[in-house]
């Protein structure tokens, strides 16, 4: 049993770390995410990034469980400087197409 938990907890944590270490030479890039699960997008942040979730259907829901969601669009836009390290993402279920 604690095995398994452990295991799980692991493969949670896991989900919230980094992909690739933070430039160094100049300002902090905003990566292209739209179109990738909400578990990569994630990775491909910086941890002190602070992402704000729009759900894309406008029904105000919540992510409880972000591996079945998926990124319709971003903000700021790819390679655009991350200037206050903020980052808003709209999302829907996995199953669900993205607004036009």
């Amino acid at each position: 049993m604690m095995k398994r938990i452990l295991t799980t907890s692991f493969l949670v944590l896991s989900c919230l770390v980094p992909a690739a270490p933070a430039q160094a030479d100049g300002p902090e890039r905003m990566p292209q995410v739209a179109g990738q699960d909400l578990v990569s997008a994630y990775r491909a942040l910086n941890f002190d990034t602070s992402v704000q979730l729009r759900d894309g259907r406008g029904a105000g829901r919540h992510v409880l469980w972000p591996a079945s969601w998926k990124v319709c669009s971003q903000s700021p836009e790819a390679d655009a400087p991350l200037q206050g390290r903020h980052a808003t993402l709209t999302v829907v279920k996995t199953h669900e197409a993205c607004p036009a």
